[in-house]
């Protein structure tokens, strides 16, 4: 995607003068009388801003020309309300809005003068308050200068949230290329949505009064029988219309993201190799308590414990004549329950570790995330119906936080992959959209929400305590981390081993980033020493002083804290740093090393094995007032691989022309030291697969 932002933001950096005038254009079009309210101001100046932010804008002229415009709008809004008076109000299509021309006047009345400042920051006034005042007779002097005050401050108001958008998206760029992206391209899509809402709400609908119920009339004089349920249950005053269109929005949405899903876990896909990154990432992170907390979440997503309370509630809900929902209570288990081994024989997925035999053995989609998702998501559905929003917003809240828990612990063991999860929960949300789609508008099935709670809790209680009680001894057992290392003589690492190892950084989002250019067998304190005698120092530590220099214009390189970067999900073991003197503005290069899956046995001791990056990052200074680091070389001169300096490192070249250099500690230095602690590994890939 950046190869075609590119382009579009250096033919705008080129040519400030056009960005100056759109800012203008829209900034004085939404200060417009009504016309404000077709303009997507945001957009644009929160757009602008983040360029800014980018470095990619002059952010002077940019301040100038919007606070210009929105200077402009305010003052010829004011002439027209000076010019036409109360006549504004039968004039089309203005007498369609004429409730907002009434709020503005209500909004003038109770403010006065300061409406002016303050109305340019409110949603649904802003645009007709000038024109109010015009009404009004405002004195043309004071209006003036309210009209540039406030137009100053609205001005900093909307450029500033996108010049930090801006700052922030390029260091998370410098993390993840691909997640600034996306981020970046989830603003976009926010934006959007709250501007089509917007205009909907707000300028569509007073166009066309009463369509909502014209549309719903229609359908009730037709006979058929799905005119007259359209009619019934999409009609405004039915209470329960809303939740039915939220149920078939989900649904319409998590279907197909689940089918989507299952083409993104193909071999290759980036998907993939975001599976093993976080599951290397959640494997670093795990400790005894952790393992124990996260067993009893997960074992009580066991399917005993499911089956269990699927027969209890189903029960209940037979009990109270419920037909139509304990049939559909029932159809949607046992759909699910028969649809994930199927779905797994389908696919043929092999999880993480070895846990079952049979379709269970294979891991897409996740069996627990999918059937609890389903089982409690349909028991909030019960308990919620027909109640405040309240009480809706907890039982949904506490019953999504319970799911997720479950889901997240099958990724934290190691028993499934986070994809296999994510598309459990997106299959489980859509058969309960399903369900309160179809079952939702029942009201003569009297049962008591209460007591589906009840049950659902002394169930789970009941049944939950006695697997754990059976179970929880073994499933730790079962679930401990997995140790997988394997050893190389230093003869053949140094020979084709070393092929074996990743060839480039591999992010948590699957994205394949710098090349590894380091592979260093031997302990972390003598390669940093070593690298010492060339400048090579530790970056600063992460502290609320070392942070406050991404804000400050002035700050040195060497004073920066090093951004996060993680190898197929594990934590850098050693980060070193070193100035840049041959750059002016400011610059370093930063060496990470990693740990892999492989040991180097020499003289009968074995040395962990690291691979590393160096790469050289630029100080970035917006405006004078930020210091941010952008990487702008990704591979190092031969000169520039700290690795070089220890004694009898060799330099290999890859197929793709990067040179890799091998270095190796003494045989008196074991490699065991405290910054290279024994963590277990899980297998690691590189970017051709291995």
């Amino acid at each position: 995607m950046t190869e075609f932002l590119d382009p579009v933001l250096t033919f705008i950096a080129e040519n400030p003068s056009l960005a100056g005038l759109i800012c203008f254009l829209a900034a004085m079009g939404e200060a417009l009388f009504i016309i404000g309210l077709f303009v997507p101001t945001t957009v644009v100046l929160v757009g602008a801003g983040t360029l800014v932010g980018l470095g990619k804008l002059d952010p002077t002229p940019i301040f100038i020309w919007t606070t210009l415009g929105a200077t402009a709008g305010d003052a010829i809004s004011y002439w027209i309300g000076w010019k036409f008076k109360d006549r504004i109000k039968s004039v089309w299509p203005l007498r369609n809005y004429s409730h907002m021309i009434e709020s503005g006047e209500r909004f003038f009345d109770r403010h006065g003068g300061k409406s002016v400042f303050f109305g340019r920051f409110v949603p649904g006034v802003k645009s007709v308050v000038p024109g109010i005042a015009g009404m009004a007779g405002m004195n043309f002097t004071r209006f003036t200068v309210v009209n540039v005050t406030s137009a100053f401050a609205w001005t900093i108001a909307h450029l500033g949230p996108g010049i930090i958008a801006g700052s922030a998206l390029s260091a998370v760029g410098q993390i993840s290329t691909r997640l600034a992206v996306v981020l970046g391209a989830l603003l976009v899509v926010i934006f959007l949505l709250v501007i089509l809402g917007r205009w909907l709400i707000i300028i569509i609908l007073p166009l066309f009064p009463n369509s909502q119920a014209a549309a719903v009339s229609w359908f009730a004089k037709r006979e058929d029988r799905v005119s007259k349920w359209i009619a019934q249950n999409f009609d405004p005053a039915h209470p329960r219309s809303a939740g039915m269109l939220v149920s078939a929005l989900i649904l319409l949405i998590t279907m197909p993201a689940f089918f989507w899903l299952v083409g993104e876990v193909a071999p290759g896909e980036p998907m993939v190799r975001a599976d093993l990154a976080i599951l290397n990432f959640f494997d670093s992170l795990r400790t005894p308590i952790g393992d124990k907390i996260m067993v009893f979440i997960t074992s009580l997503g066991d399917g005993v414990v499911v089956t269990a309370v699927t027969v209890s509630v189903a029960a209940y809900l037979f009990a109270r004549k419920a037909w139509r929902r304990g049939i559909g209570f029932v159809i949607a288990m046992g759909g699910t329950a028969l649809f994930v081994p199927l779905f797994k024989l389908l696919l043929h997925r092999s999880r993480p570790i070895e846990l079952y035999a049979g379709a269970d053995a294979y891991s897409f989609p996740s069996g627990h995330a999918t059937l609890n998702a389903v089982l409690f998501g349909i028991c909030a559905v019960l308990i919620a119906h027909d109640r405040s929003k309240w009480v809706k917003a907890s039982v949904f809240t506490l019953i999504a936080t319970y799911v997720i828990a479950i889901g997240f612990s099958r990724v934290y063991l190691g028993a499934h992959w986070m994809s296999d999860v994510l598309a459990g929960l997106l299959f489980g949300t859509a058969m309960v959209s399903a369900f309160a789609f179809i079952f939702g508008a029942i009201h003569n099935e009297k049962i008591g929400r209460w007591t589906v709670a009840s049950i659902v809790a002394v169930s789970l209680s009941l049944f939950g305590g006695w697997h754990l009680s059976q179970t929880f001894d073994r499933a730790l057992t079962t679930y401990e981390p997995k140790i997988n290392k394997e050893i190389l003589t230093a003869s053949s690492w140094r020979t084709t081993g070393w092929m074996s190892l990743p060839d480039r950084r591999i992010e948590l989002n699957g994205d394949i980033e710098e090349p590894l250019v380091v592979q260093f067998a031997g302990g972390l304190d003598y390669f940093a020493s070593t690298a010492a005698q060339n400048g090579w120092v530790r970056p600063p530590e992460w502290s609320l002083t070392s942070a406050g220099g991404f804000v400050e214009g002035q700050t040195p390189p060497g004073s920066l804290p090093i951004l996060p970067r993680t190898q197929n999900g594990r934590q850098p073991v050693l980060v070193l740093i070193r100035n840049d003197e041959d750059l002016e503005e400011g610059g370093r290069w930063v060496l990470r090393l990693w740990p892999s899956r492989f040991e180097v046995l020499e003289g009968g001791a074995l040395f962990p094995l690291y691979v590393g990056s160096v790469v050289h990052e630029n100080i970035l200074r917006p405006m004078g007032e930020f210091s941010g680091p952008r990487t702008d070389l990704d591979v190092p001169p031969p000169s520039e691989n700290p690795a070089r300096l220890l004694p009898g490192s060799e330099a290999k070249t890859r197929p793709d022309g990067t040179t890799v250099v091998l270095g190796q500690g003494p045989d008196d230095a074991p490699g065991h030291s405290q910054d290279s602690a024994n963590t277990p590994d899980k297998p690691e890939t590189n970017s051709r697969g291995r």
